[in-house]
């Protein structure tokens, strides 16, 4: 069974949820699909095996008189190259690796080489989870290329619980699409309950089920647990604003650090989950 947790914008405890699942089962693979900002080492503190870089193809052009690559530059979508007569500016963090150069372009002027974008750590914490987090190299786009390769990683027959990068693009796409259940992470606050219904929104047209875990519960009005009631909206737990969630979290601590009794809240959900899907 896979979960994805995710939410509509950075900051509502996303990560928070994640270790804490994982921590209450004990045993499960983790996966930690926010490559642009990972951070679920901290807090799980996994023993670190092993480095795996990912590396995409990027065209690279050699020049000639008389060889122009203007039909590279008037293919390509993402102004990756810019031609100007027998020259050209090759603007590496725009291509996308789609190898149109190789198919328009000067036969046996274009060729390819390897540039590495990323790569995924691979570790273990006691008493049985397998990490896995992908990390994007500074200044590069590449982000469907790392999570593509955490992808191939995910095991069907084990729980597996995945750390989904913030917001609703194609990162938070690719990092539900293949959950059997999505816990959406969300706060009392206009904008979180703006970012939430986009989220729903997302998950619906990927006939997805979900349920919802309010985070600072208090801070904000009823309005967010109104709009879940109002439309059947599954609320799987609500955990308390207080200041010394946010001090245990400052320190690399859990939510089960700060209180251990929920485990058995989070193991709740999981059993929730379980006879939802199936």
């Amino acid at each position: 069974m896979i979960i994805s947790v995710a939410s509509g914008k950075g900051g509502t405890g996303k990560t928070t949820v994640s270790v804490a699942l994982a921590q209450s089962l004990g045993y499960c693979n983790f996966y930690d699909f926010d490559v642009e900002a990972p951070n679920s080492d901290i807090f799980l503190k996994p023993d670190i095996n092993h480095y795996q870089k990912v590396y995409v193809k990027y065209p690279y052009f050699i020049k000639k008189d008389g060889v122009s690559f203007k039909a590279c530059s008037d293919f390509c979508h993402f102004n990756a190259i810019a031609s100007i007569n027998e020259d050209y500016i090759f603007f590496e963090e725009l291509c996308h690796g789609c190898g149109g150069c190789i198919l328009v372009g000067p036969e046996g002027y274009v060729r390819e080489k390897d540039a590495e974008v990323g790569e995924i750590s691979k570790g273990f914490k006691s008493p049985g989870i397998y990490f896995f987090m992908g990390n994007l190299k500074p200044k590069s786009m590449r982000t469907s290329n790392i999570q593509g390769d955490l992808e191939k990683m995910l095991d069907r027959n084990q729980t597996v619980i995945i750390d989904s990068p913030p917001g609703n693009s194609c990162s938070m796409v690719n990092a539900v699409k293949n959950c059997d259940y999505c816990i959406l992470v969300t706060e009392p606050t206009p904008y979180g309950l703006s970012d939430l219904k986009i989220s729903i929104d997302v998950l619906k047209n990927l006939n997805k089920k979900f349920g919802i875990i309010i985070n600072r519960d208090g801070i904000g009005n009823k309005e967010l647990e109104d709009f879940c009631r109002q439309n059947s909206y599954k609320i799987l737990l609500k955990i308390p604003n207080d200041i010394n969630i946010a001090k245990t979290y400052s320190k690399g601590g859990s939510l089960l650090e700060w209180e251990p009794k929920m485990k058995d809240k989070f193991l709740g959900i999981i059993d929730e989950i379980e006879k939802e899907v199936g």
